[in-house]
């Protein structure tokens, strides 16, 4: 009983530490902005990680020919669900995306708004497993971004990256485009898998 009382604390402690890293976008405008400026088409397979309340997600859901998005936080998951109900082309899962196993066979895209605090877990996540995806479009704090890029010095890590992909930001942010609004500066980086 008292290890299940910690399991549930630890857990409880992990939601809260994620809800307060993520920031999200709204603005249908922006949305469907930043998503064109992928390669996604009727074509590809999207997996989406954090649904949040589903705004990226229904972005995705009218350029991809399919969507799979896993989010962790129940009640947004219902809420996303929600709004989500009228696509066909969407499958979600309640889960921990860092349990999640990847598609081990098939082509497969990325694009995520992703929690702040887990930018290095999910970076290494997807770029190290044996069937990554193709591209990867992953809004993330700008300092992240240049390190991965290994900007303004190379690292041991951005020299790794930069064998396997090639990274690019390909656009800015404004602090004033999430809610919350973040305290650092925000980018879309694009990952191509050599």
């Amino acid at each position: 009983m008292q290890r299940e009382n910690r399991k549930n604390r630890g857990k409880s402690a992990h939601l809260q530490a994620i809800s307060k890293s993520q920031n999200f976008l709204t603005s249908r405008r922006l949305l469907e902005r930043i998503v064109r400026k992928s390669t996604i088409s009727r074509h590809d397979t999207v997996l989406e990680i954090g649904a949040g309340k589903g705004h990226l997600t229904e972005a995705l859901c009218r350029k991809a020919g399919y969507v799979y998005s896993v989010e962790i936080d129940r009640k947004l998951y219902e809420r996303a669900k929600e709004r989500l109900q009228d696509f066909s082309n969407i499958k979600m899962v309640c889960g921990d995306f860092m349990k999640y196993r990847l598609p081990n066979k098939g082509d497969y895209k990325v694009f995520a708004n992703i929690p702040y605090n887990l930018t290095t877990k999910i970076v290494k996540k997807l770029t190290e497993d044996a069937h990554p995806p193709s591209e990867m479009w992953l809004v993330m704090e700008k300092g992240a971004a240049k390190r991965f890029m290994g900007m303004p010095t190379e690292t041991k890590y951005s020299l790794l990256l930069k064998h396997r992909w090639k990274l690019e930001i390909i656009y800015y942010f404004s602090r004033e485009d999430f809610h919350p609004k973040p305290s650092v500066d925000s980018v879309l980086l694009h990952f191509i898998r050599k």
